[in-house]
């Protein structure tokens, strides 16, 4: 069993990272082989980002939204990084985007989407306590929050400042 963080502990990082949402929707009961191909197809790819620590693959976190549907959230260390991975002609993700494309939805019956957040070292706030590494906190630095400069306004007792983006007007 992994370690919880049973006091409030939060996530830093020295560079920027990028989030990579993507997930399946099982429109038509008929799509169920591809459904399945599919969850395995991506299964495989998680495998071989984990196995490659040059790929810029940080880790992923699985989301359950419903029988129907669900996603992982992943984690990458640059754009550039997934982008390489994503158009790798001898990578697994090509043969798989072009086998849905080409062979699993015919009819609409399987859909993808898929969201992209680049995010700058300073533009990101975490918070966990009584739980193991989640999420970003899987491979960045943890710190305990008393030891962490707040960025964004991110308190569980309220006693953090309260992010702005404008000026007040001074008045003279």
């Amino acid at each position: 069993m992994k370690k919880i963080f049973r006091e409030r502990m939060a996530a830093e990082m020295d560079d920027g990272f990028v989030i990579y949402i993507n997930g399946m929707r099982l429109n038509k009961l008929r799509a169920l082989p591809h459904w399945l191909l599919a969850n395995w197809k991506v299964a495989k790819m998680f495998e071989e980002l984990e196995a490659d620590p040059d790929s810029g693959f940080l880790g992923y976190t699985p989301i359950f939204l419903g029988f129907r549907k669900g996603a992982a959230m992943q984690y990458w260390r640059s754009l550039e990084d997934l982008q390489r991975f994503a158009t790798d002609p001898n990578g697994s993700h090509v043969p798989a985007w072009k086998w849905y494309n080409e062979q699993a939805d015919p009819d609409g019956g399987l859909g993808f989407w898929a969201e992209l957040y680049v995010i700058d070292a300073d533009s990101f706030e975490t918070f966990f306590r009584n739980v193991p590494p989640i999420g970003v906190g899987k491979f960045a630095k943890m710190v305990p929050m008393r030891d962490h400069q707040r960025r964004l306004g991110l308190s569980p007792d309220g006693s953090a400042r309260k992010a702005t983006s404008v000026e007040e007007p001074v008045e003279g």
